[in-house]
């Protein structure tokens, strides 16, 4: 998955992202997938992000959401925040994390 070149900015300043984050998305019709993000140590801290189908093992944080969630906050027509908020959106795992992630995608 290409992510946009804001959402890589965002990322980068985000200060609770270990190096490896491994974040899962659980979707009703078993199409889940992960997001691999990682982030090189040195001094640029360069961002790079993979989309993976399936499960992964460990994952920081696990999003549970229907597909037509995803792709409404992804086009920038629902906030992330918003979605939690409703209730649209479960997760399960680091709460900061996913406090951060939901303010990377709020609407334009």
């Amino acid at each position: 998955m290409q992510l946009p070149a804001h959402i890589l900015e965002r990322l980068q300043a985000l200060p609770c992202l270990p190096i490896t984050t491994r974040v899962q998305f659980r979707l009703p019709d078993g199409s889940d997938f992960y997001l691999q993000v990682q982030r090189s140590d040195d001094a640029d801290g360069a961002i790079h992000a993979v989309q993976n189908s399936g499960e992964v093992e460990s994952a920081d944080l696990e999003l549970e959401m229907s597909f037509q969630t995803l792709n409404d906050i992804i086009d920038g027509q629902l906030s992330a925040r918003h979605a939690f908020l409703l209730g649209d959106i479960r997760y399960a795992g680091n709460r900061e994390l996913a406090a951060a992630l939901a303010d990377l995608f709020s609407t334009f």
